[in-house]
C-alpha cells in the first residue's frame, strides 16, 4: 500500500497520468491494421486461406467473441495492477477502460477473422505482460 502510494505521489510529482496514453496506440496500430485488411482483401490466398478452425478472409464470431472477452479480462488486469488513488476515483476511466472490448468485439463481427486473429494474440501478450511486469516490480 505504501509503495503505491509513492507511486502515486511520484505521478502528481512529475505530472504523468498512468491511464492517459493519448491516442499515440491507435497511430501506431491504424496503418498496420488498414494493411492486414487491404492484404486480405486484394489477396485471394490469404483470403481463402484456413488456419485452425476459421477462415483468414471470412468473419468468425467465435474467434470476435474471444478478441472482445481477452481485451476485457485485458482491461481488468490492467485495473487489479493499477495503483489505488483514493483522491481520484473516477467512474468515467473505467467505462472509457470498457468501451476498447466493446468496439473491438463490435468491429471484429464484420471484420476477416485475421482481424480479430490479431487483436486476440496482442490482448494475450498485453495480459501476459502486465502480468510479468507487475510480478517483476513486487520483487524489487
Amino acid at each position: 500500500m505504501e509503495l503505491q502510494q509513492d507511486m502515486m505521489a511520484l505521478y502528481k510529482k512529475h505530472g504523468v497520468n498512468p491511464l492517459a496514453t493519448g491516442c499515440l496506440p491507435l497511430f501506431i496500430q491504424m496503418p498496420i491494421l488498414m494493411g492486414f485488411y487491404y492484404a486480405i482483401k486484394s489477396s485471394h490466398e490469404i483470403a481463402t486461406h484456413s488456419f485452425l478452425w476459421f477462415n483468414l478472409g471470412a468473419a468468425d464470431i467465435p474467434l470476435a467473441l474471444i478478441a472482445g472477452a481477452i481485451y476485457f479480462v485485458q482491461f481488468r488486469v490492467q485495473q487489479k495492477l493499477m495503483p489505488v488513488d483514493p483522491t481520484n476515483n473516477n467512474p468515467m476511466v473505467r467505462w472509457m477502460g470498457l468501451i476498447s472490448p466493446l468496439m473491438i468485439l463490435i468491429i471484429s463481427f464484420s471484420m476477416p477473422a485475421a482481424i480479430p486473429l490479431y487483436w486476440t494474440i496482442g490482448g494475450l501478450f498485453l495480459t501476459g505482460q502486465s502480468l510479468l511486469i507487475s510480478k517483476l516490480l513486487s520483487k524489487s
